[in-house]
């Protein structure tokens, strides 16, 4: 499984990207043919996003 974590205006630091795969280890354990996850986190003034593309076989 492929996981691409982007940071838009903020840095992605190790502690960020070890709560992002713990909160997406839940969609592998009920899905078994996922190829690879893209994760866009994003920040503008006081909305923070975060969108996830899970790319399945």
């Amino acid at each position: 499984m492929n996981l691409k974590i982007t940071g838009l205006r903020l840095e992605v630091t190790p502690s960020l990207r070890e709560y992002v795969e713990t909160k997406l280890e839940r969609v592998t354990r009920h899905v078994d043919n996922v190829v690879g996850i893209s994760v866009t986190l994003s920040v503008d003034k006081l909305v923070q996003k975060a969108e996830v593309n899970v790319h399945l076989a």
